[in-house]
This record gives structure tokens, sequence and C-alpha cells, in this order.
């Protein structure tokens, strides 16, 4: 199925106009800042982070769910995107009503709790651009990072440790939560696939953010700022783009 990316805008989100956001919808960011020009060279596609829709309480405002340098928080959704609105492109992919119906508010509740300000999982970042896209990720890492800063260290540190990676791997990832620590794509993946919106083959941490957007189970997608659509802002690799510009809402050119 392919998906039409829409221009919105984030009051008309906030009015309701995109239609009801809730639960287990989806929001992927395009950056401009250090970090996202990396993740977004290293997986040859347009998004560096997404978030997913959550609900603290039955009677609070409607939050995203995310895993940043912070760890795992929950932020009111309008203070988030106009927290990202500056430096970032915000997409909106409304989930379609058949895989709504299989969420569980409860559950990405329960998720936030069970793991709210866990560590950002930046060897997982490392894992996912070595290994499951295959790209040289130490020379665009030092493209991007200044050798001594603190993530070019966590890097080098992981190199040395790459012949001992099952085990680090079984201490992350084991079934001991206090190793479980989640990068923005995983913890996404994990929270879908916990309710069964979606299946993902094993291993999920491996999911990369755009990937996320690639998962059947949108029924669209809205561009909330910027003055025109961008240009194929999901696209992932040599794959050819899986949500496309509706002609109706692009922008005429200049």
């Amino acid at each position: 199925m392919k998906l039409m990316t829409k221009l919105a805008s984030i009051d008309d989100l906030l009015a309701g106009r995109c239609g009801q956001v809730a639960p287990g919808d989806v929001f992927a960011f395009n950056g401009i800042s250090t970090v996202d020009a990396f993740i977004q060279d290293a997986t040859d596609s347009g998004i560096s982070h997404v978030g997913i829709v959550i609900r603290q309480t039955d009677q609070a405002p409607l939050s995203l769910l995310e895993a940043t340098s912070k760890g795992i928080t929950a932020t009111p959704l309008a203070e988030v995107l106009e927290g990202y609105q500056p430096d970032h492109t915000c997409f909106y992919l409304p989930l379609a009503p058949a895989s709504r119906a299989l969420v569980v508010p409860a559950t990405l509740t329960d998720y936030y709790l069970s793991n709210a300000l866990d560590k950002y999982n930046y060897d997982g970042v490392v894992e996912a651009g070595l290994y499951d896209l295959d790209h040289p990720f130490f020379d665009r890492f030092l493209t991007h990072f200044h050798e001594n800063s603190p993530v070019a260290r966590i890097a080098r540190w992981w190199e040395r440790l790459i012949n001992e990676a099952h085990r680090i791997w079984a201490e992350i990832f084991g079934e001991t939560p206090a190793y479980r620590r989640l990068f923005c794509s995983q913890l996404v993946s994990e929270v879908l696939q916990a309710m069964k919106v979606v299946q993902v083959p094993p291993p999920a941490r491996l999911v990369v953010p755009v990937e996320v957007c690639w998962f059947d189970i949108y029924a669209g997608a809205y561009q909330l700022n910027g003055e025109r659509l961008m240009a194929d802002p999901f696209r992932w690799g040599d794959a050819p783009a899986r949500l496309s510009v509706d002609p109706a809402t692009e922008p005429p050119l200049p």
C-alpha cells in the first residue's frame, strides 16, 4: 500500500483537522543537527527520529513517548512539537483503522512506566548502522563527530569490544530489565509489536527510524511544518519511496 503525504500544520493537527490523534500514532522527524545529519546519512534516509503517542492517564493530555539523550521520556504533544519545530521537519503518521483497533492504551502507559528515564541506547545505533545496513559507519561517524567528543569515545569503546559483541548484547538486551536500553526506533517497534500492530522479524533492535515509517500500518502522512513538502522524506537507501506526495496538496513551484 502506498501512502500519500499531505501538507498540514501543527495548528491543524492540534485542532483536529488532521483527524483525531490517538495513542499508537507515530511521529517522525527530519533534523538539521549534527546527530540528525549523521543518522540520516548512515541510514540513507530523510528520517532521524521517531516517537509514539501515549496517554499517561485517562485524564492526561496526549504525550509523545521517545528515546532521546534524556532517556525514555513522555512529553505533552503540543510541547514536544513546539520544541522540534525550529530545527526539525515534523511528520504525523496516523494509524489506519484496522491497526488503531489493536492499540491498547494501557499497554503504552505500562511500557513507559517500566522504562521511564532508561538511558539512550547509543550502542544500539552503532549496531544498527554496522550490521543491519552494512554502512561504513566509522568513516561517516568521523565526518560528523569530532574524534574527542563523548559520542566518538562511545564508538571507539564499542569498536574495541566488538569481538565480545554477543556477550555485550546479551547484557544490554537480556531478560533483566535493568540492562534494557532503547533507541527511538527500537522503542516504537517494540511497543507496536507488543500490541501485535506489527510483526518485526527478530531482532527488533535493528529497526532504524525510517523503517518505522515503512510499516504497512498507516492511513497516510502529514508534514506539519515547512513552506512546502519535502522531496522524498521517507527515502531509504536504494528502495523506492513508499510514501508519495499528494499532488492536490503540493504547493506550486516558485
